[in-house]
């Protein structure tokens, strides 16, 4: 049984990364380990890296962000893997948990090789974990990893911005294209039907300018105002991201997306001559959405996953994953083998999870009902689209 363990976090940072951790924290304490925590993600295991005691009371799992900072080091790349085992031994840590997307595994799966570990998710983007089995029916509860801690929250912020935005929209008969985060998978997009998004434009679906001008052309006559929501990462039909830029390539050779907002109001500007092009506007929600506070569901559940990955290690069950499930009873966490969950393609990398297209109706450029019956348990019914504006605007509180 290990004495002494250690957690990092590495990527990108979400709400939900100091409630996980607070539950390691938690668990260890109960179990009698020293918990380590390693600074700036994989780079604090290296040489020179930064470590402490991490105990609970240093936590607040009700503040975003990570206490352990994070940061993009890639050992693979860097070939720097055989220096981060040789000094986790030195300081006698038996077991390691890694908090990461799908980069921060890749490089967890394989130090898995060489040393004890198991791992909890987070993403925002949500694309770690294996969708339902393919078929008309969707059974939810076959879904690997239901949702990334770290995801609820950042779709929360995506629906209240969304919603908060339809008010200046309506009253100035804007065309607003909201661009929401998602380089490769458009779960975080999809989220903003329950901010009654008018259209939603996914990366998993080529991007056709015309089409968009066409529904946004039928949308505007039906109610004078638009509000349309993006994936930053959507491409064009040979796959291409609209924006790229290869002078800012990550560690794991990742370009910064960004911007396809603005290059879509031009085009739409161009194709649709008959709104006047003072209505149209771009807006680029960026960091807005892995910040805050979590929600509950959120919080509570990255409690409850940081403190299995914990349970595992004292029970031997190494190389585990602290994924979230749906059942009957509600969504809970469990401890699934590596190869269940992160599946590697030939360079070793994990494969992302996209955004099941049953969940998302390619033609109305909205949510089908089985990507309701995905998020119901997240966020609840979706709101009725029989609602006039102005009796949803009484529901939601903005009037009175």
């Amino acid at each position: 049984m290990p004495k002494k363990i250690g957690v990092l976090t590495g990527g990108g940072d979400t709400s939900a990364l100091n409630a996980t951790l607070k539950g390691i924290a938690l668990k260890a304490e109960e179990l009698g380990f020293e918990l380590i925590g390693f600074m700036e993600g994989w780079r604090g295991v290296l040489k020179g890296g930064r470590y402490f005691t991490l105990t609970p009371d240093l936590i607040d799992e009700n503040r975003g962000g990570t206490l352990l900072k994070s940061s993009r080091t890639n050992l693979i790349k860097d070939n720097k893997l055989d220096e981060a085992v040789s000094n986790l031994k030195k300081l006698d840590i038996s077991g390691l948990i890694p908090i990461g997307g799908d980069d921060t595994l890749t490089v967890g799966t394989a130090l898995s090789d060489q040393f004890t570990t198991t791992f909890v998710t987070k993403t925002i983007d949500n694309d770690v974990g294996i969708n339902p089995p393919e078929g008309d029916a969707v059974d939810y509860s076959k879904m690997v990893n239901y949702f990334c801690p770290g995801f609820p929250s950042s779709a929360q912020s995506v629906i209240n911005a969304v919603r908060d935005l339809r008010t200046t929209t309506y009253s100035h008969d804007r065309v607003i294209v909201v661009e929401a985060m998602g380089r490769d998978a458009g779960w975080l997009t999809l989220s903003a039907a329950y901010g009654q998004a008018d259209l939603i434009v996914v990366p998993e679906v080529p991007y056709q300018p015309e089409k968009l001008a066409e529904a946004i052309r039928e949308k505007h006559a039906e109610q004078g105002n638009v509000i349309v929501v993006v994936s930053e990462g959507i491409r064009n039909e040979a796959g291409e991201l609209m924006i790229n830029s290869e002078a800012e390539l990550d560690a794991f050779g990742h370009t910064k997306p960004g911007g396809c907002s603005e290059i879509i109001v031009e085009t739409m500007k161009k194709l649709l001559p008959e709104i006047s092009s003072s209505a149209f506007r771009a807006l680029i929600l960026g960091y807005l959405q892995r910040c805050g506070s979590p929600i509950p569901l959120d919080r509570n559940t990255a409690i409850k996953a940081g403190a299995l990955a914990v349970q595992a290690l004292s029970e031997g069950m190494f190389n585990g994953v602290a994924t979230i499930t749906r059942t009957d009873a509600g969504i809970e966490p469990t401890l699934l083998p590596l190869e269940q969950v992160l599946k590697r393609d030939e360079t070793g990398h994990v494969v992302r999870r996209d955004l099941d297209l049953r969940f998302y109706d390619a033609e109305r450029y909205q949510m089908s009902a089985a990507g309701a019956g995905y998020f119901r348990p997240l966020f609840g019914n979706l709101p009725r689209p029989d609602l006039s504006l102005d009796d949803w605007l009484i529901e939601v509180g903005e009037i009175g």
